[in-house]
């Protein structure tokens, strides 16, 4: 499966922060949305990071102010990206060896989507229900014309 095929299904917005934002103002973005991830962008609308609910709970753990660090100090910059025809393997696999919940999806250097690895546990659920039924309906015999 192509990550494409999971931009085609889910919602297209894609949730930004200010980089001047404070992790409070973040952290209510994410609440408000029902998310655990957005862009970081400057008041130019340029993305410059991302941040993540892990990055503010590191953040409290790591600071005795939290109240005074703004998104931009605890954003993450090493951000990777796919394109929408790379595979849901490769999206996986970068996941597993990054330790990321979340990988941009790019096309000529513009953000297009993000997948997480909700949406790839989604997909590979979907799809094992198919290979179920189709398997079923050769195991009986039936589905042929």
């Amino acid at each position: 499966m192509f990550v494409k095929t999971i931009l085609d299904e889910k919602r297209p917005e894609i949730i930004t922060v200010l980089g001047t934002d404070p992790i409070r103002k973040a952290a209510q973005v994410f609440k408000t949305e029902g998310i655990g991830f957005a862009i970081v962008e400057d008041g130019e609308g340029a993305h410059r990071g991302t941040i993540s609910e892990r990055d503010i709970v590191q953040a409290i753990a790591n600071h005795d102010d939290v109240g005074s660090l703004s998104v931009s100090d605890i954003m993450t910059t090493n951000v990777v990206s796919v394109g929408p025809e790379d595979t849901t393997e490769t999206v996986r696999g970068i996941m597993t060896e990054r330790r990321t919940r979340h990988v941009l999806v790019k096309e000529n250097d513009q953000l297009i989507g993000i997948v997480s690895i909700g949406d790839l546990m989604k997909h590979s659920l979907d799809q094992c229900e198919i290979d179920t039924g189709q398997m079923r309906e050769y195991i009986s015999g039936t589905g042929y014309q």
